[in-house]
């Protein structure tokens, strides 16, 4: 044997521990290997979500120090109240640590998502490049075979409607400020104390993005929504090719401990299914 043959690379600081690489990896490769797709097509699903776990847990490490440093900071005023110095004529701002590292937050949330549209281009046999999902929704509700009343055009719209545009359009004014960002402002603020005449009393201003979104709320519900978002549209396009008496089964959450943690395992249909499980949400 050649020295060197076989070559072992680290690619990830996290392992199927995470919730995010057990359902996007081990959680979808039987579902994948079970859909009546080409072997190419597979592989390519397979290296699109795995490309998509570096980029959220990177995301998610980020999100957490940055969400852990804003707390602390809450904690200290709630404890300390707001410090001043020379007759309260000079008032001390606390500061986020690594607040900066929001635009990398940004920028890992993105190529998820634009990772994503891979999936898309290939069911839908289309060439949408970036993370367009307008665009995505109108071939859906014209593509054969879908429609504007299927699950995923309806799970795209109402994704895009409320926070997947919104993302995305912060990561845009990060990258072309010049072009989304009002003059004389920048992409985000950290904490701000004023003195407010008419209340009489100190007004604490939160870390926050330009056009008034809390940074902490991002960080903490973008996390959730992008990783949910990408394993509901792994299950939904690859339901369509599923063979006819396989189904794709959501596990209530009291059962998913005894399936690894995973949320979506195979079934078969009625009347073909045995056993006891039941494919039904959990209260």
């Amino acid at each position: 044997m050649a020295k060197g043959q076989f070559k072992i690379q680290k690619i990830m600081d996290v392992g199927t521990d995470n919730p995010i690489v057990r359902s996007l990896t081990t959680g979808l490769f039987d579902i994948v290997n079970m859909a009546r797709i080409s072997k190419e097509e597979k592989d390519t699903i397979n290296a699109m979500n795995l490309k998509i776990v570096q980029h959220l847990t990177k995301a998610e490490g980020i999100a957490l120090n940055i969400c852990s440093s804003i707390e602390n900071v809450v904690k200290k005023l709630n404890e300390e109240g707001v410090k001043t110095q020379s007759h309260d004529r000079c008032v001390d701002i606390p500061s986020t640590e690594n607040l900066d590292e929001v635009c990398n937050f940004l920028k890992h949330g993105k190529q998820a998502l634009q990772e994503l549209i891979k999936l898309f281009n290939l069911f839908l046999r289309t060439n949408i490049s970036g993370p367009r999902y307008d665009k995505a929704y109108k071939v859906i509700c014209n593509a054969e075979g879908y429609g504007k009343d299927d699950p995923i055009a309806l799970a795209v719209k109402q994704n895009n409607d409320t926070w997947l545009k919104k993302f995305v359009d912060l990561r845009n004014a990060d990258e072309h400020p010049e072009d989304w960002i009002p003059k004389g402002q920048k992409l985000y603020y950290d904490f701000d104390i004023n003195w407010s005449a008419k209340d009489r009393k100190w007004i604490i201003s939160f870390p926050h993005f330009y056009e008034g979104t809390s940074i902490y709320e991002l960080l903490k519900m973008s996390m959730h929504y992008i990783f949910t978002f990408v394993e509901e549209m792994n299950i939904l396009f690859l339901q369509k090719k599923m063979p006819e008496i396989v189904q794709i089964c959501k596990v209530p959450k009291k059962q998913q401990e005894k399936y690894n943690g995973r949320r979506f395992i195979l079934g078969l249909k009625e009347p073909f299914r045995k056993g006891s499980f039941k494919n039904k949400e959990s209260k």
